[in-house]
């Protein structure tokens, strides 16, 4: 390997780790900072906690109903997922393999959905929820969950049932199979690292949601993570940044462990959809 391929090789790899760097960073001093007591974060923001101290998670679950709201973010979270997962892997099949000269209209139909930003759909929505007496319920948080997450959702799934071969089916057919034998044990199994992208991209945006939380529930025994994380702002905006910094940890969690275990799974399910295998 000649010397400009070697600096240049060397400078690429300092430039991801310096970006690696810079994307770490906020994570860590979130977590560290967790461990700090309020005098510790104002007068050493930036250096290593000098006792870890579990104070704040402790306070954080005794005197918080952080407990309650990652209840109702899971219930939220996993009934959306099963949703869209069913429903855009069947939508998605139907309008791939299943023959209709309406297909190409649905599919932009779905297309067109990607396009709409939530914001202009709030006030419909709301004054729809209220009329149907939905507010301060699990339904008005899934329902548009499920509406927003759909296309591109089906979109992923279309693309990779594209390259499934129709060859397969037919045999499938011949051998007695029908459709939902098809779908359920033979397109399936094929669909799995499809699957979990779908599932994984759209459960960190479920989990993080504010805006829909914030819009339609302000029962407490509704409210999501996202919203219960304002209970720790205080009178005229006096925060314990301890405790906050504790419930921000445990709520992001779940999020970081997703990644890490689902990211080379998400890759090939990307991939899947992007080339003929």
């Amino acid at each position: 390997m000649s010397t400009k391929k070697k600096l240049s090789y060397s400078l690429l790899y300092i430039l991801v780790i310096v970006i690696m760097l810079i994307q770490i960073y906020p994570v860590v001093w979130l977590m560290l900072s967790s461990f700090k007591s309020s005098i510790e974060l104002t007068t050493q923001p930036f250096a290593m906690p000098s006792s870890w101290s579990f104070e704040n998670y402790a306070s954080v679950f005794r005197e918080s109903s952080l407990l309650l709201y990652i209840k109702n973010t899971a219930i939220v979270t996993f009934t959306c997922l099963a949703l869209i997962v069913f429903l855009s892997a069947t939508a998605g099949f139907a309008l791939v393999k299943m023959i209709n000269r309406l297909n190409s209209k649905l599919l932009l139909f779905f297309t067109i959905g990607i396009m709409i930003p939530i914001q202009v759909t709030l006030i419909p929505l709301f004054i729809m929820y209220k009329d149907y007496g939905l507010l301060n319920s699990y339904a008005a948080l899934i329902l548009p969950q499920v509406g927003f997450a759909l296309p591109l959702s089906i979109l992923i799934f279309t693309s990779f049932y594209r390259y499934v071969p129709g060859e397969l089916l037919e045999a499938a057919v011949i051998d007695g199979c029908n459709i939902f034998q098809l779908f359920f044990r033979i397109v399936s199994p094929l669909t799995i690292n499809t699957t979990i992208t779908v599932a994984s991209i759209n459960f960190i945006f479920i989990w993080n949601d504010f805006v829909f939380s914030n819009t339609f529930t302000n029962d407490k025994a509704y409210k999501t993570i996202a919203v219960g994380l304002q209970e720790f702002i205080g009178a005229f905006g006096a925060t314990d940044w301890g405790q906050t910094f504790a419930a921000i940890s445990i709520s992001i969690i779940p999020i970081i462990v997703t990644y890490l275990f689902l990211n080379k799974y998400v890759m090939a399910g990307v991939s899947d959809g992007a080339v003929k295998g």
